[in-house]
């Protein structure tokens, strides 16, 4: 077989990076461009190019010695009215030196805390879930859905952790499944991942609008 028929080895570690299979067939431009396209929005970019602008806001935290942050619940802090912020800090409360400190010391209120947890995890399942079924949808309109040969092959480790998330949570027996098609058919059948089945709610407010 010639070696032009083989993904260039250029961007072998590329597909090995996005889970790509090395088919013999050189490997659709459109659909690596859709494979790193997607990782990108995995990792909560609009574009891969963007996961710098993450890494510098993390370092952020790093060099104000702040890693110790909950980061679920400054999600859901970070989104709190600037009223209700001022107010939970309290007007006999020590005044924080810095601007870390005072969320910090927000957070040590068993209400706050309470209320941004849960607002940071409203927060993060709605993005999630909207990646998800657009990740979900780009997927059924690509030349890669419309090509049989992909449903042919051996169950991918993914599908089989939702194969299983759906038998425990939801108690749906698992059918002898011989190939990625099969489990493709069953994981739809039953709603897709169970972890955006049920929206969690939205926390009530706890402060005086």
């Amino acid at each position: 077989m010639s070696a032009h028929s083989h993904p260039d080895h250029r961007i072998r570690s590329l597909l090995e990076r996005f889970g790509i299979d090395e088919d013999p067939a050189i490997t659709p431009l459109d659909d690596l461009r859709r494979e790193v396209h997607q990782y990108g929005k995995r990792r909560c970019d609009i574009e891969a190019s963007r996961d710098n602008l993450k890494y510098h806001l993390g370092f952020a935290f790093e060099a104000n010695e702040a890693l110790n942050v909950d980061s679920l619940a400054l999600t859901g802090l970070l989104s709190l009215p600037w009223e209700a912020f001022v107010a939970c800090l309290g007007d006999d409360a020590p005044r924080p030196e810095r601007l870390i400190d005072g969320l910090s010391l927000a957070l040590l209120e068993p209400e706050v805390l309470e209320w941004a947890r849960a607002q940071g995890v409203w927060l993060q399942w709605t993005r999630l879930e909207a990646i998800y079924r657009e990740e979900v949808e780009d997927f059924r309109k690509s030349d890669a859905f419309h090509r049989s040969g992909w449903r042919r092959k051996g169950i991918t480790r993914p599908q089989r952790y939702l194969i299983g998330e759906i038998h425990r949570i939801l108690g749906v027996p698992v059918p002898d499944l011989a190939n990625r098609g099969q489990a493709y058919e069953f994981i739809a059948a039953n709603g897709g991942n169970p972890r955006f089945l049920v929206k969690p709610p939205l926390p009530a407010k706890w402060w005086k609008s």
